[in-house]
């Protein structure tokens, strides 16, 4: 495994992990969203980052996989992966 297999498995290692805890926040904002205002105010954009982080990560494993096969497209996969990284950091950066 090289370095950047291993440069790629914490990226999406991180992706799915911050992916499910948006993803559950979401759904604990859907169910109790009706009874605080401050809820509200809060869930504005939390669909976009569970989207956002959630195509980030399948990004991320279909480059994974192709380093991990030695695939002919892998460097395809990676210069993917990285614009993703890159276009979804400007969105949070910049919003």
């Amino acid at each position: 495994m090289g370095p950047l297999t291993a440069l790629n498995a914490i990226i999406l290692g991180s992706a799915v992990a911050i992916s499910f805890g948006l993803c559950a926040v979401l759904v604990i904002f859907l169910i109790l969203g009706g009874e605080s205002e401050q809820i509200g105010v809060e869930i504005g954009r939390l669909p976009f980052y569970c989207i956002g982080f959630l195509a980030l990560s399948a990004v991320s494993a279909a480059a994974m996989y192709s380093l991990m096969k030695n695939l002919p497209w892998r460097w395809r996969a990676q210069a993917g992966m990285w614009v993703s990284v890159a276009i979804l950091s400007a969105l949070i950066w910049f919003r």
